[in-house]
């Protein structure tokens, strides 16, 4: 009844089988911006969560200064660039410069997800097989 059109797969995230995609939490007082960051998020392969975090994401100066700071994870703002000094002052761990347009907007967010996730290489060693 349904068919799966070949492009189809080319649209799955780039992550394999066994690899859980970045879990993010996103925290934002404007709703159209939070709604353009969910949206680059998950074209970047991200999954939205409540807790447990790999990555806090602030999409707003205002947010940033009632972030809790007890989330253990990296807090990263995207905010206008008149905002980047006020978040960096609310104590977020980096602040980017919101870019204008869509695709720009997408890109930012994939490096940001790229630079500030952890990865295998950050985790603890593993005990290999002895036999």
């Amino acid at each position: 009844m349904f068919e799966l059109l070949p492009t189809a797969a080319a649209r799955v995230a780039p992550y394999p089988w066994g690899v859980k995609p970045r879990a993010v939490m996103l925290i934002g007082k404007n709703r159209a911006e939070t709604t353009l960051a969910t949206a680059a998020l998950y074209c970047a392969g991200a999954r939205l969560v409540d807790s447990n975090a790999d990555l806090v994401l602030i999409v707003d100066a205002k947010a940033a200064r009632e972030c809790p700071h007890g989330l253990h994870a990296p807090l990263v703002a995207i905010v206008p660039p008149g905002e980047k000094r006020k978040a960096l002052a609310a104590g977020v761990d980096a602040a980017y410069a919101r870019p204008a347009t869509w695709k720009a907007y997408s890109r930012l967010v994939e490096r940001v997800l790229a630079e500030w996730a952890p990865t295998r290489r950050g985790s603890a060693p593993r005990r290999a097989r002895t036999s």
